[in-house]
């Protein structure tokens, strides 16, 4: 039950010890406010009926009133620098549980149960609307109301006992209600992560510069905001759904809090009556009453809170341990070439999927290769690629580098030796200069260098701050927007950059024309001289730069061979390719 708990305490104490501290001062100080309110009255009352010494009691005003000051004062502090510090540790929660989106398997970001688990781990960090922290002040709460409890029962015991046992058989039957009413409504709001999602992505794609001309040019805001509304609807009737819940359970604890404040007033008006207790005292035990009526059921809420949200952090639990295939390894990569890459009877099938994306592929690419990996759309060029970038792990067969599957590397080091640039290729709202390192380290003149060499030195010359110019205006109204053929080009550059020794192209010029594409893999293949070259297209222009060709059909290799060799095959399908479409690199 205390799991989530231990987790939150272990953790926020780990990234800011004051946090929890402060938590837990913050309650402490202020469970002692209703013994002092309710004790206090009593002596203050009793001291004006009978002896009336004025001494004794200003004492008690000052008494209670200076506490209460000196409380709510050390309280604000504790609660304004504990939000400050609150934040700082959602922060590192936030940037831990990141970290591991980061490092999950690729293929885990295509599983709809795996973003499901995310959105429920969520869930438990923020505690839905209740935001971060909620389950820590819960745990707090339980504390500092035991506090108050002890005080306080010690109080209602002296006046009769048998009222303290009716009391806790009231409060527990209408906390057991409201228990349940709790956990119903968890139940129904994990039904429901697949909705969240839904709502969450439709509301940010109108905040999408990417999807914003799509939008627009196809009028196209009614119908998404009519999709978001659906998604808004079905969480809506869930809610109502746990309102409901809440409102019958809340019915219930009122009727038995009208009991019990009906038995205390009856039982108290008749001690006062009959000379048992006196107005102060009378005053005291209704305060006391009140006091531990409150003080019992926040134990009891923070407590059925606290288990209710631990459903949560199972699958938070679960988030944070899920095994990742592609860092399993451990094994260093050999620090210098040459490095040789195998497929050794290698097929994959996706996730769901009923027929392999690749089908028993077998090839060799020795160090310093150039391979034109060639093919229709949907051959399984691009799965070729996401299998030797370790993205998904071969369904049959291994991946070899020099003799070792490359599962048994360290994935940082593997990929140290792997640079790419795809199709759907990604810039980042940085600058160019840091879309180009990708957080490696500067060097300015390289930079300079290698965007020159794919044909933006004239581009950089106009832009405001040259190299360090925004990509995007999101950050900065003077960043810079991209065309289609620019913004490969800085994804090429991010690739020569790297200077890895293994190069993967996969369609990274499809927005350029046939003759823009030639001259930049003509001046792209002077680049990667003494490297391994990948190159992955459905046009055939990067294929007389290689020494050897791949055709890719329905997921296996059909033709494999030179440019020429490939030419002389009768009836070859990258022949009837080639020469349907030499006429653009003539």
């Amino acid at each position: 039950m205390f799991e989530g708990i231990a987790f939150f305490i272990k953790n926020g104490w780990k990234y800011d010890k004051k946090y929890i501290l402060w938590r837990s001062l913050y309650q402490l100080i202020n469970s002692m406010i209703p013994i002092m309110a309710t004790v206090m009255p009593k002596l203050i009352i009793d001291e004006l009926m009978g002896g009336q010494d004025y001494k004794r009691i200003f004492f008690y005003v000052f008494a209670l009133i200076g506490y209460t000051a000196v409380a709510s004062a050390l309280s604000e502090y504790f609660s304004w620098d504990g939000f400050t510090r609150r934040c700082k540790v959602a922060a590192e929660f936030d940037s831990n549980f990141h970290k591991h989106l980061a490092e999950a398997d690729y293929s885990m970001l295509e599983s709809p149960d795996y973003l499901d688990m995310q959105e429920k781990a969520k869930k438990f960090l923020y505690c839905d609307w209740h935001g971060f922290g909620y389950l820590l002040d819960c745990a707090m709460n339980v504390v500092g109301q035991i506090f108050t409890l002890i005080g306080i029962s010690a109080i209602i015991v002296t006046i009769d006992v048998r009222m303290l046992f009716l009391f806790l058989i009231l409060i527990f039957m209408g906390t057991a209600i409201e228990k349940k009413a709790k956990y119903n409504a968890m139940k129904l709001s994990q039904s429901i992560a697949k909705d969240d999602r839904g709502w969450q992505y439709y509301a940010s794609l109108f905040a999408d510069q990417e999807y914003a001309k799509e939008i627009r040019m196809n009028s196209m805001g009614t119908w998404l905001l009519g999709r978001e509304r659906e998604f808004f609807t079905r969480i809506n009737n869930n809610l109502k759904k746990q309102n409901d819940g809440y409102i019958k359970s809340g019915i219930f604890r009122s009727a038995f809090t009208f009991i019990q404040e009906a038995v205390a007033y009856i039982y108290l008006v008749h001690c006062v009556i009959s000379g048992k207790i006196s107005i102060g005292s009378f005053a005291m035990y209704t305060a006391a009453v009140t006091s531990f009526t409150l003080a019992l059921r926040r134990v009891l809420d923070s407590l059925i809170d606290i288990k209710t949200y631990d459903l949560y952090y199972e699958k938070l639990d679960e988030y944070l341990n899920m095994p990742c295939a592609m860092r399993a390894g451990n094994k260093e990569v050999p620090k210098t070439g040459p490095y040789k890459l195998e497929f050794h009877d290698v097929s994959f099938r996706y996730p769901g999927s009923t027929k392999n994306a690749l089908e028993n592929i077998n090839i060799t690419i020795p160090f310093g290769q150039k391979l034109s990996v060639v093919g229709e759309n949907g051959a399984g060029k691009t799965t070729f690629i996401k299998l030797l970038t370790c993205m998904y792990q071969p369904t049959n067969g291994m991946i070899l580098l020099n003799g070792t599957d490359i599962n048994e590397y360290d994935y940082d080091q593997y990929m140290g030796l792997v640079a790419s640039v795809f199709q759907d290729y990604k810039l980042f709202s940085f600058s160019i200069t840091d879309n180009v390192t990708m957080g490696k380290d500067v060097d300015k003149e390289r930079v300079i260098e290698t965007l020159e060499y794919v044909g933006l030195g004239e581009k950089l010359k106009k832009l405001p701050n040259g190299a360090g110019t925004s990509v995007y205006k999101k950050f900065d109204e003077n960043g810079f927007e991209p065309s289609g053929g620019e913004g490969q080009k800085i994804a090429l550059a991010r690739a020569l950059y790297k200077d890895a020794p293994i190069v993967v192209l996969d369609e990274p010029t499809a927005a350029m024309d046939p003759k823009a594409e030639y001259e930049l893999y003509e001046k792209f293949n002077g680049m990667v001289l003494g490297k391994t070259a990948i190159y992955i297209s459905h046009r055939l222009s990067s294929a007389r730069f290689c020494d050897t060709i791949a055709f890719f059909e329905n997921g296996r290799i059909t033709e494999y061979g030179s440019h020429e060799e490939l030419m002389e095959l009768p009836g070859g399908k990258y022949k009837s390719l080639y020469t349907m479409q030499s006429q653009f690199y003539k």
